[in-house]
């Protein structure tokens, strides 16, 4: 069972999302989306199910001391950002009558789907680059921004959550704008996001998924786990989907069947922990 689970779940979870994808195509016009809470639903317990029973380090694994301690707080935070932002973007478009670009509305659907995964990807890049590497007194703050989700010792499924509401906003801002300026299909948005979503899930899996040459296309568990890594030497991998900005500018970390000593950061005497919300969220500002 654990073979089955290092080599065949990805590939299962990962046919499973393109064929709710193919049926959300082929609903009505308006109808797109209709069953996603079903599918996510039905993801995340399977993903959990799966992790609780195959952990890939018992000490990197879920409690309810971290639950509801930090990733709890960490979702409702996340949550409220997002439909706060939602909400401020619709007012303001609909207030200056901006309207959606056009520019790719007629590419057929994968290549549309590519250069959704690709272009707010490269942007992430550069912004949690600079974040991670720049010593000026911008990328000190962009660090303290984005360093809520460096803190956890551990990387499990739902930890995934665990980021600065002013994080969340930059992100949301990233994968949306440009996405909206030029104007892509909302079938295109649809799969693309899709695909965020799987990978965003299993990049911050405590399961040992394998998946090989794939790795150099998307970024998944064996990457993102050692940008996770307390070692300062092993924290690249700066993409968030997809692993070619990574390969193209020098930052692809890959160690097949190997695994970070240690999770958080390199200095955490320097910072509060993860568990100590309130002196976490005044981080962005000096505290």
């Amino acid at each position: 069972m654990t073979t089955f689970i290092r080599f065949a779940f990805y590939p299962i979870l990962f046919i499973a999302m393109l064929a709710y994808a193919a049926f959300e195509l082929h609903q009505p016009a308006g109808k797109l989306g209709g069953h996603y809470g079903y599918y996510l639903t039905a993801l995340a317990i399977l993903m959990l199910l799966v992790e609780f029973l195959f952990p890939l380090r018992k000490q990197w694994r879920m409690t309810w001391n971290s639950f509801l301690r930090r990733d709890l707080p960490f979702m409702l935070m996340g949550g409220a950002t997002i439909a706060l932002v939602n909400y401020y973007s619709a007012m303001l478009i609909l207030h200056l009558g901006v309207s959606r670009g056009e520019a790719h509305l007629n590419l057929p659907l994968v290549p549309s789907v590519v250069l959704a995964l690709l272009i707010p990807d490269f942007l992430w890049y550069w912004v949690h680059r600079y974040s991670h590497e720049s010593r000026s007194r911008l990328g000190n703050w962009f660090w303290r921004m984005h360093l809520a989700h460096h803190l956890p010792q551990q990387v499990y499924l739902l930890m995934h959550a665990v980021s600065h509401p002013i994080n969340v906003l930059v992100v949301r801002q990233i994968m949306t704008l440009p996405l909206f300026a030029l104007g892509f299909s909302t079938e295109a948005l649809f799969v693309a996001n899709l695909i965020v979503g799987l990978q965003g899930l299993v990049s911050h899996y405590n399961v040992d998924i394998r998946t090989g040459w794939w790795n150099y296309i998307l970024v998944g568990a064996e990457l993102h786990r050692f940008h996770h890594s307390a070692d300062a030497d092993q924290t690249k991998n700066y993409g968030a989907v997809v692993s070619l900005w990574d390969l193209i500018f020098g930052t692809f970390y890959y160690r097949p069947s190997q695994h970070p000593v240690a999770l958080g950061i390199a200095d955490p005497a320097n910072y509060p922990t993860d568990r100590q919300l309130w002196r976490v969220l005044k981080l962005p500002f000096g505290a």
